[in-house]
């Protein structure tokens, strides 16, 4: 009766050698862990003044023209990590003017998560919600000096409302 190796008796040792380098084996190594995938804050750098006014300027356009069309443009999640959703349409409307629209979403995400820490008294100790992205002390200074406009452009502030001067009942 022959054992499980006797097939192996007319081979050499080199014959062998080269068939284990010819045949892969049957493990494979671990792949390399592939490039997480990008979200919208990634790679950005922190937002500035000058293009903090430029958004804030075209904000509230981008809130009309996304509530007319009942566009979604909101934070999000993106393999557990922060990102913000939005459509095709929305990204053509912000490059119409003049935008890189993971530029414009960037920056929209970070002021909000700004105003948040803000609320929160600047510490933020609460549970950070998932789809809030980290934002640098900078970046809440800067908030900080534009809330009020941030908080109109955004939609969170009363509208401004002339009421003219106040004036007192005549007496009868």
């Amino acid at each position: 009766m022959r054992t499980a190796l006797s097939f192996l008796l007319p081979f050499s040792i080199l014959s062998i050698l080269a068939l284990a380098v010819i045949v892969p084996p049957t493990h494979a190594a671990p792949k390399k862990k592939q490039e997480s995938i990008l979200t919208v804050y990634d790679r950005q750098g922190p937002v500035n003044e000058t293009e903090l006014v430029r958004f804030l300027n075209l904000l509230p356009q981008f809130r009309a023209w996304a509530g007319a069309r009942q566009e979604e443009a909101h934070p999000s999640l993106t393999m557990g990590k922060p990102d913000f959703r939005y459509s095709t349409e929305a990204a053509g409307w912000i490059q119409k003017k003049g935008w890189d629209a993971r530029r414009f979403f960037c920056i929209m995400g970070r002021m909000a998560a700004a105003v948040v820490v803000i609320e929160e008294g600047n510490d933020f100790k609460g549970t950070r919600p998932a789809d809030m992205p980290t934002v640098s002390q900078k970046e809440i200074e800067l908030a900080r000096t534009h809330l009020a406009e941030l908080l109109q452009a955004g939609g969170a502030a009363a509208p401004k409302v002339d009421v003219g001067a106040p004036s007192l009942p005549k007496r009868p």
